[in-house]
């Protein structure tokens, strides 16, 4: 009987106690488990708050006095007003700019007049990680009401971030198509000789083709096709043929790894989404070669090329058909991507169902 007494008693002081947020997680939760690449850190300044859509969903990323970057739901749970219009106060509470509601990582500290109301209300916060100059984001769980799925992939960094010989440069593209569609357009092997001008429609198709999973949310593809003349790899590699390894790691990375004999380009993309047909696309740029800096805009300019070469074609698929009818051998990448991510998603609705 005592056991049952204490049960009850501690099972009202731990619910007195837990933190019930707004809106409820059903809203954000069903995006895939994981943590995905939504900026470069120096965007985000001490003291600045940045509203960001995840898929529809506002939140709000910001820097706190301590250096950490922290993300909240961007919708206050008394009106719904953009928090990321308010100001982070010197207490580093995120303040409303309707009504002046507090917020510390997303739990209510003050309500002016109200001061009793606060301490385990309050909206949702979500996990972030700062890697290799990078703000990743879970946008699927709520660490305040522990809520949602929790994000479990490794974020693939290339080691080319660690080696000394390469240099990197880095941007972003606005592109009003799924991001679905720009990742799998990344992992496309056939398309490179026919869209973009480096290409070689001469001799387009791809030879030696060669896939491997890596693991469940991962694999890559390996492949070689000859080198067009106008190309990188021809002026400055004096290549003939270039190898290609092609990999993607799940849910946005691509990671395109070019030899051109002992000169090596990778670029690795990220490409979340903003909504149901438009996302940002993050890409980073290493090489090997030609490493002054003064070269950077030579690259800059090429990649501000290839991606309107890839948005333009883009822009000519239409919605209802984006996965076509049929399919090649040259299609393996993707497929394989969309295959993985097709298990996630299976694996979300059964956990729904349960």
């Amino acid at each position: 009987m005592r056991f049952h007494i204490y049960f009850i008693f501690y099972f009202l002081y731990a619910n007195s106690y837990k933190i019930v947020t707004k809106p409820k997680s059903d809203i954000y939760k069903y995006n895939g488990n994981f943590f995905w690449k939504i900026g470069k850190s120096n965007k985000y300044k001490k003291g600045e708050l940045h509203r960001t859509l995840f898929n529809d969903y506002p939140i709000c990323v910001y820097r706190d006095k301590n250096s950490n970057i922290n993300a909240i739901s961007d919708i206050c749970m008394h009106r719904g007003a953009s928090l990321s219009y308010g100001k982070l106060l010197d207490s580093n509470c995120v303040q409303c700019p309707y009504h002046g509601w507090e917020y510390e990582k997303g739990v209510i500290k003050c309500i002016p007049g109200n001061p009793t109301l606060k301490g385990n209300f309050g909206v949702p916060l979500f996990k972030t990680k700062e890697i290799n100059g990078d703000v990743y984001l879970c946008p699927t769980y709520d660490d305040n009401s522990k809520n949602g799925f929790i994000g479990n992939n490794s974020i693939y960094i290339p080691p080319e971030a660690h080696d000394e010989s390469f240099v990197r440069i880095y941007g972003n593209k606005h592109i009003r198509r799924p991001n679905q569609m720009v990742t799998e357009n990344v992992l496309d092997m056939m398309h490179i000789s026919y869209v973009h001008t480096f290409g070689n429609q001469v001799s387009p198709v791809p030879f030696d083709i060669d896939y491997q999973d890596i693991d469940m949310y991962s694999g890559k593809t390996t492949f070689y096709y000859t080198a067009g003349p106008s190309s990188m790899s021809s002026i400055f590699g004096n290549a003939q043929f270039v190898k290609v390894e092609n990999e993607f790691y799940l849910p946005d990375t691509t990671v395109t790894r070019v030899f051109a004999g002992s000169l090596i380009k990778t670029i690795v993309t990220h490409c979340y989404p903003i909504g149901k047909n438009e996302s940002i696309l993050h890409y980073d740029l290493y090489r090997n070669f030609i490493q002054n800096p003064i070269f950077d805009g030579l690259f800059y300019k090429q990649m501000d090329i290839t991606l309107k070469e890839d948005v333009d074609i883009l822009n000519t698929i239409y919605d209802s058909y984006i996965k076509g009818f049929m399919n090649t051998k040259f299609d393996v990448t993707q497929l394989k991507f969309r295959e993985k991510w097709n298990k996630q998603f299976i694996s979300e609705k059964r956990d729904k169902r349960e």
